[in-house]
């Protein structure tokens, strides 16, 4: 939808509105079109008691490189096999992207940040994700999706990590706990495990039982807000301890925002990966609150990656 209060100002900008490409591809146009079937979708699923969430069950029979990957070819056949023709099959690939795009930013990560591919046969992978919330939390099965891309892998150990954390979890325990799997990853007994800890990260890392992760990932971590005073000694034990870490954000301004953090911090950022746009961040568009115009994603850029 567009608003105007007369013919000269639309005419104004209805270059802007129907023609000019945003930076998500799609014109605004075209892309507040998908944000009401998206809304449309949103509402038929929301006698559901949790968020929707969605991964194939499928396990790939070797680890596939994500260049050149795109959601649409990697998820439509998959959506259209699963959901059938009753539903379109890229509305549920955009709503199923809002939580798959942690594995898949994770994969993408390792794949970026790693020389060779010994990582993708490891007996057990593990993941740090600093500043856990809700939504790593909620989705926790979605992460699944990293094993059946891994066929070799054995255990996926995610540790999450966050002060808030004990508000979601009550009971609360940090003990490591084996998560629910599919049958084919139980009857080949691979394994899931989740821990949890509401210390911050580098408070963490200062136990003598800590160890170097795989990767440490900050989903929208928000470091330029005024209330991130506590990130750059993270940032800082990160970068000390040489831990290959990624830090998504939800549009280009925080991220070339959390960038600059990240230099700060004495993070030397791999260029290629941001700030930049994050392919296999959420495709779900919400319109920029404050603005006239422009679109915010979950973990839609990556605002910088080191090792």
């Amino acid at each position: 939808m567009a608003f105007y209060c007369c013919n000269e100002h639309w005419e104004a900008i209805r270059h802007i509105h129907q023609e000019q490409a945003s930076e998500e591809g799609p014109t605004q146009c075209q892309i507040n079109q998908q944000v009401h079937s998206d809304i449309l979708f949103a509402d038929f699923m929301s006698g559901m008691s949790v968020p929707f969430a969605w991964a194939p069950e499928r396990v790939k029979d070797a680890w596939y490189t994500l260049e050149g990957a795109t959601w649409e070819s990697e998820y439509q056949e998959e959506v259209q096999r699963a959901f059938g023709a009753d539903l379109p099959a890229s509305v549920v690939v955009r709503a199923a992207s809002n939580q798959l795009s942690m594995p898949m930013t994770i994969l993408w990560a390792l794949e970026h940040l790693n020389e060779g591919d010994a990582w993708t046969i490891k007996e057990t992978l593990t993941i740090h994700i600093i500043g856990a919330y809700e939504a790593e939390v909620s989705a926790g099965q979605v992460f699944e999706e990293i094993l059946h891309r891994l066929p070799r892998v054995k255990t996926l150990k995610l540790v999450l990590c966050g002060p808030q954390l004990p508000h979601l979890m009550k009971p609360w325990s940090s003990e490591v706990m084996t998560m629910d799997t599919c049958s084919d990853c139980k009857n080949k007994s691979r394994a899931r495990l989740h821990e949890h800890s509401r210390e911050l990260y580098h408070e963490l890392g200062a136990r003598s039982t800590f160890e170097n992760p795989d990767l440490a990932v900050a989903f929208n971590s928000g470091l330029s807000e005024e209330s991130a005073g506590t990130w750059p000694d993270t940032i800082k034990f990160l970068v000390k301890r040489k831990i290959p870490s990624i830090f998504t954000a939800y549009n280009r301004h925080e991220a070339e925002a959390d960038a600059k953090i990240l230099t700060r911090c004495g993070a030397q950022l791999v260029s290629t990966l941001g700030p930049r746009k994050n392919p296999w961040g959420s495709l779900l568009a919400k319109p920029e609150p404050c603005k006239v115009y422009g679109f915010y994603s979950v973990n839609g850029w990556v605002a910088g990656a080191f090792r």
